[in-house]
């Protein structure tokens, strides 16, 4: 295998390792609501939960959008997806605060009648 190869295989890996970290910190956030829990801790719950998803399908856009091409300097490789996924991070967190208003309050008013909430 080759050192680009094998370069390859370890950013995947640590992409998903990263990606499975973003998907506990989420659940941990979700099933961390209760009866007791406040509209603002519903909401945050909610929002990481929108963000999440939106990057997910943010990085799926991306990837199928990518060429061979693009893995020509392992490094510069490595140092462009850590930029990215940051940047993906940005950008899917300002799209929920700025485009995900109904869809969130539909979110939170489900989960304050799932825990009977008022």
């Amino acid at each position: 295998m080759e050192v680009s190869g094998i370069t390859s295989y370890l950013d995947q890996t640590q992409n998903t390792a990263a990606s499975a970290a973003k998907g506990t910190s989420v659940s941990k956030s979700l099933s961390g609501i209760s009866s007791e829990s406040s509209e603002e801790e519903i909401t945050e719950a909610v929002k990481s939960f929108e963000t999440f998803l939106l990057e997910q399908v943010i990085k799926e856009v991306r990837d199928s959008l990518k060429s061979d091409e693009d893995d020509e300097d392992p490094t510069m490789s490595q140092y462009k997806d850590i930029y990215m996924d940051a940047t993906i991070t940005e950008l899917a967190s300002k799209m929920v605060d700025d485009y995900a208003g109904t869809l969130t309050e539909d979110l939170v008013d489900q989960v304050k009648r799932n825990y009977g909430i008022e």
